[in-house]
């Protein structure tokens, strides 16, 4: 049986210094220790789970202190963010763990989240899968095309390239729709 370490909790609204010792020090314990995994979410704006804001961030720290965890995000939500932020950012951390990442990606929950991008919510399950789409390509190396601010199509492709040719994802669902769609 494997074990992983997942985070949510906790949003740093009390007073006190190094609010991230205990990521940190089970993080070690965990790869010391043979655990699988270790998820990091992504939260906005709420008491539950405010200390992880981005888990792009938190795993390129988790990078630098542990050697053999997988470290994973237990949730990205695609539609607050461009597919080629999350290669870019992702490819750093793929880089800095030796190919250690996974990322589990969602659609978003809540309303509040969106005012980081207002024009998604209401297509966010299609903008979730269209987004799951480029992000693949992008991590194999692909073009994508995009518009740049002049309306002219540009060919993108990330750097940094990836340590790991495919990316291990998941996806989370909260209704029937979701789950149906994932396992297509």
């Amino acid at each position: 049986m494997d074990f992983s370490l997942f985070y949510f909790d906790g949003d740093g609204s009390v007073a006190q210094p190094n609010k991230y010792q205990l990521l940190i020090d089970s993080a070690k314990f965990a790869d010391q220790n043979g655990f699988s995994a270790l998820w990091t979410p992504e939260r906005h704006f709420h008491a539950f789970g405010g200390l992880y804001p981005n888990p792009s961030l938190t795993n390129a720290a988790l990078a630098m202190v542990t050697e053999r965890i997988q470290l994973r995000a237990g949730s990205v939500v695609v539609p607050l963010h461009h597919p080629v932020r999350i290669v870019e950012e992702w490819g750093v951390v793929d880089n800095l763990s030796n190919g250690r990442v996974g990322i589990a990606f969602a659609s978003g929950w809540t309303m509040d989240e969106f005012i980081l991008s207002r024009e998604n919510h209401a297509n966010r399950k299609a903008n979730m899968w269209r987004g799951i789409k480029a992000i693949q390509q992008l991590w194999q190396g692909e073009a994508v095309d995009y518009q740049d601010a002049s309306g002219r199509t540009v060919q993108v492709k990330t750097l940094p390239k990836p340590i790991q040719q495919k990316l291990p994802i998941w996806i989370t669902c909260q209704s029937p729709e979701t789950f149906i769609e994932a396992g297509k």
